[in-house]
Parts: C-alpha cells; sequence; structure tokens
C-alpha cells in the first residue's frame, strides 16, 4: 500500500513539473551588414514583454511556457522584422536581420493644420474601435502619425512606436503600426501592426476598476474563445460554433451547433490547429449556450452579428494562451472586428479565478 501511495505521489509530482515547464528565447540582432545592433527594441507581439539588446546585440526572455510566439524587432533607421518562434520541449536561438529601411513617396495630401486635426480624429475613431473604452483612450504622440490620402482612402503609417494610454483597462500600449487605412464611402478599416503592454500604476481603487473592466473586455473576446477551445470549454463558457451555408447577407447558418472538435486537429504537442479555412459563426451567448440544442436542423438567419456573433476564419495553430501562428490568414467580422485597440489584453492576462469557475 505505501508502494501504491508513494508511486501515487510521484505520478503527481512529476505531471506538476512537467506542466510548468518553461523555456528561454534568446538571440543577437543584427544589421544586413552582419553588425551587431545594440539598443533595438525586441519585444514578443501581444504581450508585456520588452527588452532592448545590449552591446553584443543579445536578448533574451525567460519563463516562456511552451507555445507561439511573434518576436518582434525594431529600430530607427530599419525596416521592423519580425519572426514567429514556436516554443515545444527546449529553449530556442534566434538570429535576426535588421534591412535599412526604404523611404516610400505616397500620394501625400495632408492639408493644413485644421484638416490634419480632422485625419488624427477619423484614425482615433477607426483605430481604438468601438466600445465604451475608447473615451478613456490616448495618443500621447500624435504627432508620429503621418496621412496620405487617394481615391478617398484616408492612409497612416508612423516611423516609430505610437503611445497609447489605454485609462480604462491600465495599459500604456506601444504599437508598431505597418498599415491603415479607412474608407469613408464604405465605413472599412483595414490595420496591421504587432505592439506590447505595459501595466500602468494606479491607486487600489484604480486598480480595481481595472480589473472589473478587463474582465469585461476579456469575456466573449477572441482570446477568450481561443483559449476555451484549447482547453475544450467553450460551451461550459458560452460559445457556440455555427456553420455558415451562404457567402453573402442576409446571412443563414445551421440551427444546430457543430462541435469545435470538428474543426480542430490535437495531435500536435501544446498546440491545436484549424483543420478548415472556411468561415464559421461564432456566438458568445451564455444562456443560449446552457439550454439544449434545437432536435430538427433548419436554416436560420443571423441577427446577432451586431451584438456578440462574430464571422471566424483562420488556419492558424494556436497555444493555450490564445496566441496563434498564421496572423495573416486571420479573418474576423462581427463583434470581434469592433474590439480594437480600446479592448485588447496582453497575453499574461488572466480572468480572476472566481470569474472562471463561474463561468
Amino acid at each position: 500500500m505505501k508502494n501504491i501511495v508513494a508511486l501515487f505521489a510521484f505520478i503527481l509530482i512529476h505531471v506538476n513539473i512537467y506542466a510548468q515547464a518553461t523555456y528561454t528565447i534568446s538571440g543577437t540582432v543584427k544589421n544586413n551588414k552582419g553588425e551587431l545592433l545594440q539598443a533595438a527594441t525586441v519585444f514578443i507581439a501581444g504581450s508585456e514583454k520588452a527588452v532592448a539588446t545590449d552591446t553584443e546585440g543579445y536578448f533574451k526572455f525567460v519563463n516562456l511556457a511552451p507555445g507561439t510566439y511573434q518576436l518582434v524587432v525594431n529600430m530607427l533607421g530599419y525596416a521592423p522584422a519580425k519572426r514567429n518562434v514556436i516554443l515545444k520541449d527546449a529553449p530556442e536561438t534566434v538570429m535576426l536581420s535588421l534591412a535599412p529601411k526604404e523611404i516610400m513617396l505616397n500620394e501625400v495630401n495632408i492639408g493644413d493644420k485644421s484638416q490634419r486635426k480632422k485625419y488624427i480624429k477619423t484614425f482615433t475613431d477607426a483605430f481604438m474601435g468601438e466600445s465604451s473604452n475608447v473615451k478613456y483612450c490616448k495618443i500621447l504622440n500624435p504627432e508620429l502619425l503621418e496621412f496620405s490620402t487617394a481615391r478617398g482612402v484616408l492612409k497612416a503609417t508612423t516611423p516609430d512606436f505610437l503611445v497609447i494610454e489605454n485609462g480604462a483597462l491600465g495599459y500604456r500600449i506601444k504599437y508598431l503600426l505597418k498599415t491603415f487605412s479607412y474608407e469613408a464611402a464604405r465605413n472599412i478599416t483595414l490595420y496591421d501592426g504587432d505592439y506590447s503592454f505595459e501595466q500602468m500604476n494606479g491607486t487600489t481603487e484604480q486598480q480595481q476598476k481595472w480589473e472589473k473592466k478587463r474582465l469585461e473586455a476579456y469575456e466573449g473576446s477572441l482570446m477568450h474563445y481561443l483559449r476555451s477551445l484549447y482547453a475544450g470549454t467553450t460551451r461550459q463558457e458560452g460559445f457556440l460554433l455555427y456553420k455558415i451555408l451562404n457567402a453573402t447577407f442576409p446571412m443563414y447558418i445551421e440551427s444546430i451547433p457543430i462541435t469545435p472538435e470538428q474543426i480542430i486537429d490535437r495531435a500536435e504537442k501544446d498546440l491545436i490547429t484549424f483543420k478548415y479555412s472556411y468561415r464559421f459563426y461564432i456566438l458568445y451567448d451564455k444562456k443560449k449556450a446552457s439550454k439544449p440544442d434545437p432536435t430538427h436542423a433548419s436554416q436560420d438567419r443571423v441577427s446577432d452579428l451586431d451584438n456578440n456573433g462574430s464571422i471566424f476564419k483562420t488556419d492558424a495553430r494556436v497555444d493555450s494562451r490564445g496566441s496563434f501562428t498564421n496572423y495573416e490568414t486571420l479573418l474576423i467580422q462581427g463583434f470581434w472586428g469592433r474590439k480594437r485597440v480600446a479592448d485588447q489584453l496582453p497575453w499574461e492576462y488572466m480572468p480572476p479565478k472566481a470569474a472562471v469557475n463561474k463561468n
């Protein structure tokens, strides 16, 4: 009996150690001439982890769980570089090379100061999103924004990090904007970039408010969905997945939701992979998710896209934090599409246990 107890204790300890295994990502940054670059900013996109290279161009991130990480390097005078790194059961070492930044000449129409003020407002409205958090967000260095217009489309770039203070969630965001365009006639916004987070200092009362708002931003978000998908708890946490039956609006879906395991593969350790690059409709509705499904299939017209419904398409690989590869293939519309910079959270964010248990 003692031997059995001892063996059981050993297994528990071994499993616990394995579950808590962490690794490092380290490397060097050089230019295209092979020269080591000091003081280049290296950060893990979407996280609170950012460092500067030392005199030998060296950087290191420690205590990283297995998963997928987007490593980004930025330095004035050079074009940013990005590398996806997948940690499995060993540390990773990478060498990143920066090329001189090319000066692009676009069709520019910046207008007078009043016109620029209008452009900044248009950019801010489209970039931040549509939630109540937007009014608490402030761009600290708007002078970095460089605007151009062509055929009714407003475009924007920045030569360095755009710094945004999110007073609703308690984060300072450094956003490396790659592209931004806004077409007013069709109200279409497209943007791409990489960013890192820094927690703001605040009083106990402010911290409590931030925690409440962070949980509100998290619940029903893409991060929340991907984490629950990895954990196999989407239904318990309020998500329903539907097959889309047509390619135009109004959109119709099958009335009976499909199980997430039908669209993902778990063959790879520490990652799940989407097996299909089709569009799916995902609804966040705890009340509906708690009820039995219809007994007979039918075609339902979507009416929740303006509330908690999202169109989703990707062939990404996803880890337990909700971080994913192949970000270029990601398509989101609806609820998630309106949740932009003002509602973004770092990968380090974890909801309070009480909130998780409540779900």
